[in-house]
């Protein structure tokens, strides 16, 4: 399934695993502050991670000792400034692999969250340190709800987790996590080698959108619509298609409505 260069064995020897911390992405910067740069695919998991963050300053809520919370550092010095969104897509398709591997479907809800069915299951939290020409370090974040059955009313009707939704229970979580840490690295380095286009990338992620060409309700502002999702290019900018025009967005610009 994986090849010898970056398999879950492989990568053992680059995980830390530790009881409890408050976020992993936190716990991580604050090793790479140290003079010494920490090798490429580090990775920091926790089995209970207390304080973990999502995007739009959003808390990640997750059971102690159910599900796959962890960190990890790469150099994607081979990216331009402009390329940021290409690592959101990289990182999202390493996730729909691990999740195929496991024969599990699962759709990427832009920008950052990973579906299965309608449910999220997974969300992702990428932290870039950029010079004028390229990105020079990246803190990647990822929460996986696996084993989880319960979750509290605010989170229910859109959260669940892979056993909820598929019955299928994980007894070793850290070696799911050093599976799914190889699929992404798998992912990084082809496109490292120019073994996967920018082009083919990208018609791959779009392919893999949840609700694409499905009329759905979204928000920006104050202002709640009906549109259907086209398509998300290069940059990472949303097409939504209304009764009237496609519009173009940002993230942050626009909400999708979960109903």
């Amino acid at each position: 399934m994986q090849n010898n260069t970056f398999s879950g064995e492989s990568l053992r020897q680059k995980l830390i695993v530790l009881d409890e911390i408050g976020s992993t992405n936190d716990y991580l910067k604050s090793k790479l502050s140290n003079f010494k740069p920490l090798p490429e695919w580090t990775a920091i998991m926790a089995k209970n991670q207390t304080m973990g963050r999502g995007q739009r300053q959003n808390s990640w809520k997750s059971e102690p000792n159910s599900n796959i919370t962890f960190s990890f550092v790469i150099y994607p010095n081979h990216l331009s400034l402009q390329q940021h969104f290409t690592l959101n897509m990289l990182v999202s398709l390493g996730i729909i692999d691990w999740l195929k591997s496991l024969h599990i479907d699962s759709t990427i809800k832009w920008p950052n969250d990973i579906m299965i069915g309608n449910k999220k299951i997974s969300g992702i939290l990428i932290e870039n340190i950029s010079n004028s020409k390229e990105i020079r370090q990246s803190i990647i974040g990822i929460g996986v709800n696996v084993n989880q059955k319960q979750f509290s009313e605010e989170f229910s009707n859109r959260a669940s987790s892979i056993l909820n939704e598929t019955g299928i229970f994980t007894e070793d979580l850290e070696s799911e996590c050093l599976n799914l840490l190889a699929f992404i690295a798998k992912r990084v380095e082809r496109h490292k080698k120019n073994t996967l286009t920018d082009k083919d990338l990208l018609i791959e992620y779009n392919n893999n959108l949840f609700r694409r060409d499905i009329p759905a309700y979204y928000s920006s502002g104050n202002i709640s619509f009906e549109a259907t999702l086209v398509k998300v290019d290069g940059n990472g900018q949303l097409y939504l298609r209304t009764k009237e025009e496609v519009k173009t967005y940002y993230f942050k610009e626009v909400v999708f409505q979960m109903q």
